[in-house]
């Protein structure tokens, strides 16, 4: 039993180091982490959106696990404007989805 402890502990302890290693290795996140006007999240859907790549959409659930609404919401808004359909299927929230697919993918 303490040996699982230990290893929990050890991998929680690696895990909370590599995230930082990780994360600083991306401009937006960095930029973003120091911004005050959009908080963390937003600002880096906001950046993604001007870039315009979709691929980053998902370094928002590899940065904040939780932000599956702002992971959808980056998919919605470069499929409304690349006019791209395909990207809706990414979008993980099932609300955000419908309404991609509703106003991204009608004819």
């Amino acid at each position: 039993m303490r040996l699982i402890i230990v290893l929990m502990l050890t991998m929680a302890t690696i895990m909370s180091l590599a995230m930082p290693t990780l994360c600083s290795d991306d401009p937006i996140y960095d930029r973003c982490m120091s911004a005050t006007d959009d908080p963390p999240p937003w600002c880096y859907q906001i950046e993604v959106e001007k870039i315009g790549d979709p691929k980053l959409c998902d370094n928002i659930l590899t940065y904040w696990p939780k932000a599956d609404g702002v992971h959808g919401w980056c998919y919605y808004r470069l499929g409304l404007k690349q006019k791209d359909c395909t990207l809706c299927n990414a979008i993980q929230k099932s609300d955000i989805k419908v309404m991609c697919r509703r106003d991204v993918c009608r004819p």
